[in-house]
C-alpha cells in the first residue's frame, strides 16, 4: 500500500514546543503518532510536514522570527538525519526521485502564516522549499482570521499581498482553519489551485473548521485538494468516532464530484482524539480495508491514499 498525507504536526512536537507527545524522540522513531519506523510499512510514502505557528497568538515580529527559525531548523535537521530513508522534496522531480529510490518524500508547509511577519522570513520560507501555507490558524492575525475566531472576517490587505507574493513563487494557499469569508476573499484574489490540507465536510459534521459544500465544490473546480482530517470533533458530534465516520465524509465529498480531489490530511501529532482502531499512522491500512469492504475499487482506494496527491504534485510542483 502507498500513502500520501497532506498534514502532520510531528515537527512541532519534535521542536520542543509540542504538548501531545508523552515520549519524545526523533523523526526516525518516537512515542507520538508518526515516525519513519512505522511508515516504512508503506511501499511509497509521502508526507507534508507542517511548521505550526502554535496555539497562542504571536505578539511580535521578533517572536514570529524566532519561532519560525527554530521550527525550520528542527525540520531541516530531522530530514538530514534521516537522509538514508527520506528525501526533502521541493519539486515534482524531487518527489519522483524519492519514489524511484524507495525513500519517503517529505514536503514542508507552514500552518499559520503569522509565522511569516518579515520580508526576510518570507524569503527564508521560499528558499527552504516551503510549498504550502495555511493562511490563518484559529485566531486573528495580520493576514486574516481563523474560523474559530470569526467566520465572517476576511483576508486583510496584507493577507492578499502575501497570497499573491507566495503564489508568484509556486507556494499554494491552504484554507484549513481559514474563516469562510477569508476563503471567498482568497478565491477572488488568487487563481491558483487551492488546498484544504486537513478539513472535512460541514454537511456531515457541522463544525466551523469543516468545509461547506460550496467551498468544497470551488476547490474541486480549481483543481485543488482536500485532505480528510481524523480528529474526532471534525468527524462527528459524538464523543467517539470509528472508521464509519471517516467513510461518511469521503462518501459525501465523492458525491459532490470530488473523487479525484480527495486525499488524506490526518493531522498526526496535531490531535489527541482519533477514531477507534486508528491510534497512529499504521491505522491507514484499516481505513483502506474498510473502503474495500464498502465496495470501493482498488483504483479508488489508491487515488484517495496516494495517487490524487501524487498527480497534484507532479502537475503543479
Amino acid at each position: 500500500m502507498d500513502y500520501f498525507d497532506l498534514h502532520c504536526d510531528t515537527i512541532y512536537e519534535l521542536s520542543g514546543y509540542g504538548v501531545y507527545r508523552k515520549t519524545r524522540g526523533t523523526l526516525r522513531e518516537n512515542g507520538g503518532q508518526l515516525d519513519l519506523a512505522r511508515t516504512a510499512r508503506y511501499a511509497h510514502y509521502a508526507q507534508v510536514f507542517a511548521l505550526f505557528c502554535g496555539a497562542a497568538p504571536i505578539e511580535t515580529e521578533e517572536e514570529a522570527h524566532v519561532r519560525f527559525t527554530h521550527l525550520l531548523q528542527t525540520a531541516q535537521n530531522a530530514f538530514a538525519s534521516c537522509s538514508d530513508v527520506l528525501v526533502h522534496c521541493r519539486t515534482a522531480d524531487d518527489f519522483l526521485s524519492a519514489e524511484q529510490e524507495g525513500k519517503a518524500a517529505a514536503f514542508l508547509s507552514i500552518e499559520g502564516a503569522e509565522l511569516l511577519q518579515s520580508e526576510a522570513d518570507i524569503q527564508a520560507a521560499i528558499d527552504a522549499g516551503v510549498r504550502i501555507v495555511t493562511l490563518a490558524w484559529n485566531h486573528r492575525s495580520r493576514y486574516g482570521c481563523g474560523a474559530a475566531s470569526d467566520n465572517d472576517a476576511g483576508l486583510t490587505e496584507a493577507g492578499i499581498r502575501l497570497v499573491q507574493r507566495l503564489s508568484a513563487h509556486g507556494i499554494f494557499p491552504d484554507v484549513s482553519h481559514l474563516s469562510e469569508r477569508g476563503f471567498w476573499d482568497l478565491m477572488e484574489c488568487c487563481s491558483a489551485p487551492v488546498l484544504a490540507t486537513h478539513s472535512n465536510s460541514r454537511a456531515v459534521c457541522p463544525h466551523l473548521r469543516n468545509l461547506t459544500d460550496a467551498q468544497f465544490t470551488a476547490i474541486v473546480q480549481r483543481g485543488g485538494l482536500v485532505g480528510i482530517n481524523l480528529y474526532v470533533p471534525f468527524l462527528t458530534r459524538k464523543k467517539h468516532a470509528d472508521v464509519s465516520d471517516i467513510l461518511r465524509h469521503i462518501e459525501h465529498f465523492c458525491a459532490l464530484g470530488g473523487e479525484e480531489n480527495l486525499c488524506i490530511g490526518a493531522d498526526w501529532d496535531g490531535c489527541d482524539r482519533l477514531p477507534d482502531g486508528i491510534g497512529d499512522v499504521t491505522g491507514m491500512e484499516r481505513l483502506a480495508e474498510a473502503l474495500a469492504r464498502h465496495g470501493y475499487s482498488d483504483t479508488q482506494i489508491r487515488n484517495l491514499m496516494y495517487d490524487n496527491a501524487k498527480r497534484f504534485v507532479t502537475a503543479n510542483f
